[in-house]
């Protein structure tokens, strides 16, 4: 990855903007949350999501996966979590990450998507995952049996909503 580099002047709020350079390279968009770390000379900013690194979330996600045997992807608002179809990390197409970002919730619509290199088609059952703080991902489970699957998909999201609200 090339590196952009630019100097900026700290306002007397202590704030500064971040170049709409670096911002389109890295889809930092308005609302993102942002971690702010530092160690003795550096101040590093990441993309936030309340979903990543979550291992709780995860084990919960993955019991269900196990013990359902069921086909799932777990999704921030851009990238893969958690999937038993697709790899970890993957990237979302653009048409999925603004179903993410509206919200968007389907049972049983027949569709493809790509997650990374991976094109996924079949039975979609989408279900977001809003907290208090607004959208942090979705879980999307696979199926024939539509309902059963967007049941299952729901009480995911649910449970994962309750969890991101009590931390």
């Amino acid at each position: 990855m090339k590196e952009i580099n630019f100097i900026k002047n700290i306002d007397n709020l202590g704030r500064i903007v971040i170049p709409m350079d670096i911002r389109r390279k890295l889809q930092i968009n308005t609302g993102d949350i942002l971690s702010i770390t530092c160690n003795d000379k550096n101040i590093m900013l990441t993309k936030y999501s309340n979903l990543d690194n979550n291992f709780k979330i995860i084990e919960i996600v993955k019991y269900f996966v196990e013990f359902l045997n069921i086909k799932l992807i777990l999704t921030n608002k851009e990238n893969v979590i958690y999937s038993n179809l697709v790899n970890d990390g993957d990237r979302l197409d653009n048409q999925f990450i603004s179903l993410v970002k509206n919200a968007s919730s389907f049972k049983n619509k027949n569709m493809s998507c790509i997650f990374g290199t991976n094109k996924v088609t079949g039975i979609y059952n989408i279900i977001p995952i809003v907290t208090n703080e607004g959208i942090e991902g979705s879980v999307v489970v696979f199926g024939e049996d539509g309902e059963k699957a967007y049941n299952i998909g729901t009480l995911i999201s649910r449970l994962i909503q309750l969890e991101l609200n009590i931390t």
